[in-house]
C-alpha cells in the first residue's frame, strides 16, 4: 500500500472533490501541484464546489501553520461488490473494485462498460452512466433496472454474461440470495459477529377498494406477510455487512488506549483479581460468534475484565486483534462507505479498511450468515480460499 504525508491527502482530497477521484494518487498530487496558482479561480469548474473550497481553506491554514480540523475523505470503490467478492473470494471481481491491487485506480462500472462495448460495437446507445445503476441494482437482486436500461434482449443477454465472466462468485452468490428465498417466512433474521440482531420483515402489498361517496376506489396499503418471490435478502445482508464494517472502523480507530492497555494485560495475567463483573455473558456470546465466522469482533476489547476473560479459549486472537489497531487513536466521521479523518491519519484509515476486507476474506462470514437465513448448517467454499493475502496490499479500496 502506498504512503503518503498528510500535506498530500490534502492534496488528493481537494482533487477528489474537483472531481479527479478516478485517478492515480500521484496523478491527483502532480494535478493539485500544476494548478496551486490557481486553485481559487478554478471553484466553479469543481464538482463537489462547496468540498472543493472548504479543502481550500484548509490547504491555506495548512500553509501558515494553523491547524483547520479539516477532515479528508475517502471512499470505497464499489463497496457492495468489495463485500460480495470477500464473501466469495472471487480475485477476477476483486480486481475489479480495487480488493485486488492492480497497479491502477479500477472503475468497475467503467470496466464492465468498456467490456460489453467491445462486444456490440461504440455505435450501441448504451453509456456508462446506465451501465452503472444497471450494475448497482443487479448486485442487489434487481432485473427490472438492469431490463429498464438494456431492454430484453440481447444488450440484456450480453450484461448478464459479462458480469457472470468478470464476477463469477460473486455474481453466483447475487442469484443465490433470490434462491434461497423462503416463500413462507415473514421475517428474515441473523446476527452479526459483533452481536448485532438483524430482523427484516416481509412487506407484502394488498389491494382493496374503498367506497367514497358511493364511487369505488383503489387503495394500497403495506402489510406483513409473506411473498412467494423475494429480491431484498442479498441487498440486506450485504448492507448489514456494511453497516458492521462502519461499527468495526469507530470502533478500531477510535478506542480508549488505557482501556485497551487494561485488557492487554488482563489477556497476559499481569492484572490483579478486582472481583465478579456482568460481562462473561457478552464475551462469552461474541466469542462464540467468532468461533462460528471466524472473524473476531472489537466490540469484544469493552467487555474482558478478570472474570469474562476465562471465556476466551485462544487469547492470542485477541492479542492479535490489539495489535492491529492503529498506533494512536483517532476520531473518524462516516456515511456507508465514506470515512473522514484528519489528514495526518488517512495512512491508518485506508490501512484499517484493507484490514476489514482481508479479515472477511480469510472468515466464514457468508457461511455463518446464511446458515442463520436458512435455518440449517451450510457448508461453502471460497473460489480463492487465499485471496486474502493480497488484500492488505491494495491501494485504492478506499480512494
Amino acid at each position: 500500500m502506498q504512503h503518503f504525508t498528510p500535506s498530500q491527502y490534502l492534496k488528493i482530497d481537494i482533487a477528489n472533490s474537483f472531481g479527479l477521484d478516478k485517478k492515480s494518487w500521484i496523478e491527483r498530487i502532480n494535478w493539485f501541484d500544476a494548478n496551486e496558482s490557481k486553485l481559487n479561480e478554478i471553484t466553479y469548474q469543481a464538482e463537489e464546489p462547496a468540498m472543493y473550497f472548504a479543502g481550500l481553506l484548509a490547504w491555506e491554514a495548512f500553509k501558515q501553520g494553523q491547524p483547520s480540523g479539516y477532515p479528508v475523505s475517502l471512499d470505497a470503490t464499489s463497496s457492495g461488490l468489495q463485500i460480495l467478492t470477500v464473501l466469495t473470494g472471487d480475485t477476477s471481481a476483486g480486481r475489479l473494485c480495487n480488493v485486488i491491487n492492480t497497479g491502477n485506480r479500477e472503475d468497475a462500472y467503467t470496466a464492465v462498460y468498456q467490456f460489453m462495448l467491445d462486444q456490440v460495437g461504440e455505435d450501441s446507445k448504451i453509456k456508462r452512466e446506465d451501465t452503472k445503476r444497471a450494475i448497482m441494482t443487479s448486485l442487489y437482486g434487481s432485473q427490472a433496472v438492469p431490463k429498464e436500461v438494456f431492454g430484453e434482449g440481447a444488450l440484456f443477454n450480453i450484461f448478464i454474461s459479462t458480469m457472470q465472466l468478470l464476477a463469477p462468485a460473486a455474481w453466483e452468490l447475487n442469484e443465490t440470495f433470490l434462491e434461497i428465498w423462503d416463500p413462507n417466512t415473514l421475517c428474515n433474521s441473523w446476527v452479526l459477529p459483533d452481536n448485532f440482531h438483524v430482523h427484516v420483515k416481509v412487506i407484502s402489498t394488498v389491494s382493496e377498494v374503498v367506497h367514497i361517496f358511493n364511487e369505488p376506489i383503489d387503495t394500497l396499503r403495506k402489510v406483513n406477510a409473506s411473498v412467494e418471490e423475494g429480491r431484498s435478502l442479498g441487498a440486506n445482508t450485504i448492507h448489514s455487512i456494511d453497516g458492521m464494517i462502519v461499527r468495526e472502523m469507530t470502533r478500531r480507530c477510535d478506542f480508549d488506549p488505557e482501556a485497551v492497555r487494561t485488557v492487554l494485560k488482563i489477556l497476559l495475567g499481569e492484572h490483579e483479581q478486582l472481583g465478579t463483573s456482568t460481562n462473561s455473558e457478552m464475551v462469552r456470546t461474541l466469542w462464540n460468534n467468532y468461533r462460528y465466522s471466524g472473524y473476531l469482533s472489537a466490540r469484544i476489547l469493552d467487555f474482558i475484565d478478570e472474570d469474562s476473560v476465562f471465556e476466551i479459549d485462544d487469547r492470542q486472537a485477541v492479542i492479535d486483534l490489539i495489535g492491529s489497531l492503529p498506533r494512536r487513536p483517532f476520531q473518524i466521521m462516516t456515511i456507508h462507505d465514506c470515512f473522514r479523518c484528519l489528514p495526518n491519519y488517512a495512512d491508518d484509515l485506508r490501512m484499517q479498511y484493507n484490514l476489514q476486507l482481508m479479515l472477511i476474506a480469510k472468515s466464514d462470514l457468508l457461511q455463518f450468515l446464511l446458515t442463520q437465513i436458512m435455518n440449517r448448517p451450510i457448508n461453502l467454499q471460497k473460489l480463492n480460499p487465499n485471496m486474502w493475502q493480497q488484500i492488505m496490499d491494495t491501494d485504492y479500496a478506499l480512494s
